[in-house]
């Protein structure tokens, strides 16, 4: 991370410690999702696990999806996956040998079967193309629902602002502008279209911190790079 120019802004997200970071594994149900790294080299974590719907939105690339899907399950969840890219996902979940006990596929717009709960929490990523509203289908105590988009569109913005998350890898000058206008963040709209390849912007409650996702050398190999269009 030495060298990467980060923006100048600090507010936002939960940080963890290392105890915590190092303990993702043994964690079940209580969130602590560590996206990556701050300026400071400080983890950053998410809790989306718990006892209300959690709606995330990712715009960039599906490696990134694949990498938080690839965290949420280390911490216990399950993952429900509606994709028009059938092929690509399925590829990922053999790389990582991840059984369908585990992962699997569902037709955009259906529940998964069984119900989340604090030991077994859900992520339902929708990766199905614009999205025009939420999926209140969907909605769960325990279960978090990731929508996915490789673009920004004017479209997509009644489930930008909806969304208790959003996750933004660099963007176009005119996505920049889109998200900033549509989260009143105008004043940090430039950077958005600056940030390293593998940088994202977290943005929650208004606010936003800057992370690099940090991947491991294990995520690295099973995943490959996560900048978007890598």
């Amino acid at each position: 991370m030495n060298g990467v120019a980060f923006p100048g802004s600090r507010m936002g997200l939960h940080v963890t410690d290392e105890a915590a970071v190092a303990g993702l594994h043994l964690v079940a149900g209580g969130g602590g999702l560590v996206v990556g790294r701050n300026r400071q080299q400080e983890p950053v974590g998410l809790r989306v696990f718990r006892a209300e719907p959690t709606r995330l939105m990712l715009t960039g690339g599906v490696r990134a999806a694949e990498l938080l899907a690839f965290r949420a399950l280390a911490l216990g969840a399950r993952l429900f996956i509606q994709t028009a890219r059938e092929q690509e996902w399925d590829a990922f979940l053999r790389r990582c040998v991840i059984g369908r006990e585990i992962a699997s596929f569902l037709p955009p717009g259906v529940a998964p079967p069984v119900p989340a709960t604090p030991t077994e929490p859900q992520l339902v990523v929708i990766d199905t193309g614009p999205v025009t509203g939420p999926d209140t289908n969907l909605s769960a105590p325990w279960r978090a629902t990731l929508v996915v988009r490789d673009d920004l569109a004017g479209w997509d913005v009644e489930v930008l602002v909806r969304s208790d998350i959003v996750v933004l890898q660099r963007l176009t000058e005119a996505e920049a502008a889109t998200a900033a206008t549509a989260l009143g963040l105008v004043s940090v709209q430039g950077w958005f279209t600056q940030l390293h390849p593998e940088m994202v912007g977290l943005i929650t409650k208004g606010k936003v911190q800057w992370v690099m996702l940090s991947m491991t050398g294990t995520e690295g190999q099973l995943i490959g790079p996560v900048a978007r269009g890598g």
